[in-house]
């Protein structure tokens, strides 16, 4: 079964394109390059740019040019029938100049574009988010297989030298039995830290698009301190201008009071506007009359339109509570993320130093299981200690190692966590971190 996992493993390792990355920029330029969702908030950008535009077009003159020719055959069977051919050419000019509506109109396409543009921004920042999430996802699962196999040594070491001592009858059966019961339980969590590697592997080829081997471990003098004067107040009230998702909400709840304004503006304020032509008309007839003449006729006109909103029905008024009731969902769903937000703040400003007293505790935990390992080795050696104790000690001592490096990991991965939080996660983040792979 071992044989066949890894197989696999390898066998889609030369099956996709391999990148022996160099830094966790490299890694990240990858991720960037490939990333559909940043592409797909990347084009709604453009087009919400584009609309704006388009609705801004609304606010100004409306010049349109029409020709017409036709001929006109009257009477034809009598005899003061006559034909007519003509042609006419038409300037007109349609000028809102004053249409509140409108108006709002061109501010609710400005706040969807600049929503965009926070959505836009806020891809970016996932981008990073979950690139560092899948690097690290690697690098604890390769920490754990490290760890793993260097127990699956030294119980094959063990498990060595209890056969030879049973062989010259020094241990009995019961210790070779423990220590082969050892061995092959350690093969399978062997084969788990494969498998976990491999999904993790597998999880940064769909992030990059390009399989990623040999990729630098965190520095084992990465500082892991939290800075004392780290307040989770100031942290929330920072959130409330920087993390993204409250700007959306933000401009989600602008975005609801205007559509007040606008449901109001569009039945119950009067529009005015400026129309005009000028018209050039030629005609040619058959025969021509007192009432019939050939030649061209130049006509212009210019006029100022009111429109005056008076009774809809009700449904203006319907439209305005709807949009009041609307603007009040928007407003409470906002304090409701805000809620969550602040939660989630406390709980990483508190998770982060807990888990930088667990790294510093940790190490002593180290300390410690290796003394003891070295203690019952020798009490192993003189026969006051078994070979069961033995074992014990020595799978203390390799999880304390990698407890260790999983709690740096997850020191990484939550001050991570917590600059998405405040709106502070950037690529300079990346450029950081790179500094201490090694």
């Amino acid at each position: 079964m071992k044989k066949h996992i890894i197989a696999s493993f390898i066998a889609a390792t030369v099956a996709l394109p391999t990148v022996h990355a160099e830094s966790l920029s490299e890694v990240y330029n990858l991720a960037k390059a490939h990333d559909p969702s940043l592409r797909a908030a990347n084009a709604s950008y453009r087009a919400d740019k584009e609309q704006v535009e388009v609705t801004r077009g609304n606010l100004y003159p409306n010049i349109s040019f029409s020709g017409n020719l036709g001929y006109t055959d009257t009477n034809p069977d009598n005899a003061d029938s006559y034909s007519n051919t003509q042609n006419q050419l038409a300037l007109n000019l349609d000028y809102p100049i004053y249409s509140p509506a409108l108006d709002y109109g061109v501010d609710a396409v400005e706040i969807t574009f600049a929503s965009a543009g926070v959505e836009l921004e806020q891809a970016k920042e996932q981008l990073i988010f979950n690139t560092l999430n899948d690097y690290f996802a690697v690098l604890t699962a390769q920490a754990t297989l490290d760890t793993t196999r260097s127990q699956v040594k030294s119980y094959a070491g063990q498990l060595d030298r209890v056969k030879k001592q049973y062989e010259v009858g020094l241990v009995s059966v019961t210790d070779l039995q423990d220590a082969q019961a050892a061995y092959d339980s350690i093969l399978v969590t062997e084969l788990e830290a494969e498998s976990d590697l491999t999904i993790a592997l597998e999880s940064l080829y769909q992030r990059t698009g390009q399989s990623i081997e040999d990729i630098p471990r965190l520095s084992d003098s990465f500082p892991i301190e939290v800075d004392p004067n780290l307040n989770a107040d100031a942290l929330i009230k920072r959130a409330m201008t920087s993390n993204k998702s409250i700007q959306v909400l933000d401009l989600s709840v602008e975005s609801a009071q205007n559509n007040i304004d606008i449901q109001k503006a569009s039945g119950r304020v009067p529009t005015v506007s400026i129309t005009g032509s000028l018209a050039r008309t030629d005609n040619n007839y058959s025969t021509e009359t007192s009432s019939r003449q050939d030649g061209v006729t130049n006509t212009a006109s210019i006029g100022l339109g009111v429109a005056i909103p008076l009774y809809s029905g009700g449904a203006i008024s319907a439209s305005v509570r709807q949009a009041v009731a609307s603007a009040e969902s928007v407003f409470e769903s906002r304090a409701s993320s805000i809620q969550d937000i602040e939660l989630s703040i406390r709980s990483a400003v508190l998770q982060l130093k807990t888990l930088a007293a667990q790294v510093k505790a940790q190490q002593q935990v180290i300390r410690s299981s290796e003394s003891a390992l070295e203690a019952t080795q020798a009490g192993y050696d003189v026969g006051t200690r078994n070979i069961v104790e033995l074992l014990d000690a020595q799978s203390t001592y390799f999880d304390a190692k990698n407890t260790y490096e999983q709690l740096r990991y997850s020191f990484v991965l939550q001050q991570i966590t917590l600059d998405q939080l405040t709106g502070d996660l950037s690529e300079e983040d990346i450029a950081e971190l790179n500094q201490w792979l090694i």
